[in-house]
């Protein structure tokens, strides 16, 4: 066999042989991407089903929980809530802070959430509600109380008559709310803050948002402390709205509901 003819042979088998595989491989590629395609579509039905029965369950499991809690508060935080601080009854001790930063004022959690509510609602009807003090360590109050005790000596003739007329408007450290957080001095604690559109609109709704006025006018001899339509207090939803249907204030209303334990 010569040259020629060897070199032709070999071509032809080599060319022969590639174009086998190439059959193969078209072949064995088809069958795999029929295969894959099939995987594919019934994968992405089983996943979507996967998916969709994820938020069933999520939904079905969420639900009866929001619905057996909704509405329903515990005693342990009424009774915070409800806790009655005053000249005749200091902060007790099992009371328990739960403080947060809100509007560059720091409160309690609670009352800070209502107030958010609160003041996003009263915009809406073009009423502008700020706070303009809200929590104050026991130090803190009990600088204010001696300076108040200083202004009044001004004009008084002892220092107790000074002490006596400055807790009308100031408490003794451990006897004022404010230690709380749960009381909010709002728009400047002006005495005109009562024939302002602020004050009618908390008037109609405040105690919708869990907030009640703390010393209401007509309840002077009650409280012990002069009339500040300013001072809001948080007391929950439910105890807010109910003293404001009986027209009670938190000296008449905390003893009926927690027996004023302190």
């Amino acid at each position: 066999m010569n040259r020629k003819l060897r070199h032709f042979l070999f071509g032809s088998a080599a060319a022969a042989g590639a174009a086998a595989c190439v059959a193969v491989c078209a072949a064995l590629f088809s069958s795999a991407y029929e295969t894959g395609a099939r995987a594919a579509s019934s994968g992405s039905v089983q996943t979507g089903s996967l998916v969709s029965s994820g938020r069933a369950s999520s939904v079905q499991a969420v639900s009866p929980v929001k619905k057996e809690t909704e509405g329903v508060r515990p005693e342990a935080e009424r009774a915070r809530e409800l806790v009655l601080v005053n000249g005749d009854n200091p902060l007790p001790a099992w009371f328990k802070l739960n403080l947060t930063e809100s509007f560059g004022q720091r409160m309690d959690e609670a009352a800070a959430e209502a107030f958010v509510s609160m003041k996003t609602d009263a915009s809406r009807d073009g009423v502008s509600l700020w706070v303009s003090s809200a929590y104050r360590s026991g130090e803190l109050q009990g600088e204010l109380y001696r300076r108040e005790i200083e202004e009044c000596a001004k004009t008084c003739a002892t220092y107790g008559d000074a002490e006596a007329l400055a807790q009308r408007s100031v408490a003794p450290p451990g006897c004022s709310e404010y230690e709380t957080g749960l009381a909010l001095d709002l728009n400047g604690a002006r005495g005109d803050f009562e024939t302002s559109a602020a004050f009618r609109w908390l008037g109609l709704h405040a105690q919708d948002y869990g907030f009640i006025l703390r010393c209401p006018k007509d309840k002077q001899d009650v409280t012990k402390v002069g009339y500040e339509p300013w001072h809001y207090r948080y007391v929950g939803v439910a105890d807010a709205q109910a003293m404001k249907k009986a027209g009670l204030c938190l000296e008449e209303y905390a003893p009926q509901k927690t027996g004023a334990v302190h």
